[in-house]
């Protein structure tokens, strides 16, 4: 395969700009900007935003993952990255100077610092043996690639420019009432002509001096004062500099410049599950079933994880086993006993696995999910001139629209405003449609009834401990709703008992 991504393979897919529908229900967005904090320099939230479109670039990147989880050859490619943007610096610079002997010569540094990190970064990564399709063809493009630059004699013009830049000598000369620039015997004195610039007093005993080198792009006057009298002394030197200058204008290749901003994926995200593994969850690749297999062990909040990272707080994993064919968990139980946890925990699971990347479980395995729709309670706007229940259906209706099969799909709470009834028929409606385009999903609901067990619709029940104070445990297990929401703890929690309140109207 020739390579073209190391991120869509040879897909020709591109990255999406806008942030997906699910993100903020899962805290996706929250923890994207952890992880962007790894890579700084570098725009990588459009590739997050996009899922693959096939099951082979899943499996294309998991092994680009696999070899890159090596930090021996990780260290390699961020070392080429830095030489890049060192690189590309300095070509910025170049396309920004107005002096043309000063862009050539930014030009030219570009030039040597790209020749470098490609040198160096073939010798260091054929030490590696890599196994991942994305590596293996990066290995071979990068050795072509080198080769026709030498075709090309690329590097013999690069290296007969700096040759002749480098045969330059002077020697700047501070003195008490002159400065003096001499190169190959000549002597010229610019004392006089920068005494106004530099503001000193040739008479003073000490010259201090200030404001010679302004900045890199705006050449000083003493800056363009040496270069009028090198290019008097060797105009050699600047002819060849403004050849090589003229012959490769744009040198970079598009393949290793699009390497270099795509790689940071994997590294970003690389950095993070290693931080997160110091916290004590492990972050694994997943397998990605041919059929409808669908189970794991030990899903976590990772979001969750990180908002308790400071604290005496154990994040509560949970296992889970779906059927043979597509079916919907619904989840019921006592409030604050992790309902909404542990379906943001399995959307962010499915979303990490179905984008090549490990997964916030201890195992995995999932089918090869075509995109995730969720639909989590979100307060009333105030400004809305519907209710909440129309604001509902609302975000439902672009869900229901989408005709993709085979979608993973959350749903939180749903129809909470309007009467059981009403909530059961629809609820059911809901899930039937998802069913029907193969869907699989999660109903988290206050509503026993739409857990009533059927071969597509599987109960859960998010447990309490047995002592006087029905501690929640958060942990979700297959078994018939019970219809208890255990809200006595939680007023006695919040001193909201009817006890409590009459002490405080008494008060």
């Amino acid at each position: 395969m020739e390579f073209q991504s190391i991120l869509f393979a040879d897909t020709g897919q591109e990255p999406d700009k806008a942030e997906p529908a699910f993100f903020q229900d899962l805290k996706l967005d929250y923890i994207l900007n952890i992880i962007k904090h790894f890579v700084e320099g570098y725009g990588i939230h459009q590739y997050y935003y996009t899922l693959p479109l096939t099951e082979g670039l899943i499996k294309y990147r998991q092994q680009v993952f696999k070899d890159l989880s090596d930090k021996g050859m990780r260290q390699v490619v961020q070392k080429f990255c830095f030489q890049m943007r060192k690189s590309r610096s300095s070509y910025r610079y170049s396309l920004q100077c107005e002096e043309i002997m000063q862009a050539a010569a930014y030009h030219l540094e570009a030039a040597l610092l790209y020749w470098e990190a490609l040198e160096v970064f073939q010798k260091e990564l054929s030490l590696y043996s890599p196994v991942s399709c994305g590596i293996n063809s990066l290995k071979e493009y990068l050795a072509g690639y080198i080769a026709g630059c030498k075709e090309k004699h690329f590097d013999k013009a690069l290296q007969r420019a700096n040759g002749f830049f480098s045969q330059m000598h002077f020697r700047l000369s501070v003195g008490k009432n002159c400065i003096t620039v001499e190169e190959e015997g000549e002597t010229d004195n610019y004392l006089l002509e920068l005494s106004e610039l530099l503001q000193v007093n040739p008479e003073e005993t000490e010259i201090t001096l200030s404001g010679i080198f302004p900045n890199a792009l705006e050449l000083s006057y003493l800056e363009a004062s040496l270069v009028q009298m090198l290019k008097r002394n060797n105009p050699e030197v600047f002819d060849v500099l403004q050849d090589f200058y003229k012959l490769f204008p744009d040198f970079y290749s598009k393949q290793l410049l699009r390497f270099e901003e795509e790689v940071q994926f994997y590294i970003s995200f690389l950095e993070f599950r290693e931080r997160t593994e110091r916290y004590g969850y492990h972050l694994e690749i997943p397998d990605i079933s041919s059929g409808n297999e669908f189970f794991g062990t030990g899903v976590y909040d990772i979001a969750l994880v990180w908002k308790n990272a400071d604290r005496d707080y154990k994040v509560v994993p949970n296992n889970f086993q779906w059927g043979s064919k597509p079916s919907f968990f619904v989840v019921t139980g006592p409030n604050q006993g992790g309902k909404t946890t542990f379906a943001r925990s399995m959307g962010q699971a499915v979303y990490f696995s179905i984008m090549g990347m490990p997964a916030n479980a201890e195992t995995l395995t999932v089918p090869f999910f075509k995109g995730i729709s969720t639909h989590f309670e979100a307060e009333e706007k105030i400004q809305s001139n519907s209710g909440k229940l129309k604001e509902e259906i609302n975000r439902l209706i672009p869900m229901m629209k989408n005709k993709n099969n085979h979608q993973f799909v959350i749903l939180n709470e749903l129809f909470t405003t309007a009467t059981t009834n009403d909530a059961l028929i629809m609820g059911r409606k809901v899930m039937q449609y998802f069913l029907g385009r193969k869907c699989y999903g999660i109903y988290v609901t206050h509503i026993q009834e739409l857990a009533e067990e059927e071969e597509q619709i599987i109960s859960l029940v998010a447990q309490v401990g047995d002592g006087v104070d029905r501690k929640r445990t958060y942990r979700m297990v297959h078994m018939k709703a019970q219809g208890y929401g255990y809200p006595e703890q939680l007023l006695e929690q919040f001193q909201l008992s009817y006890k409590d309140i009459i002490r405080r109207l008494s008060c």
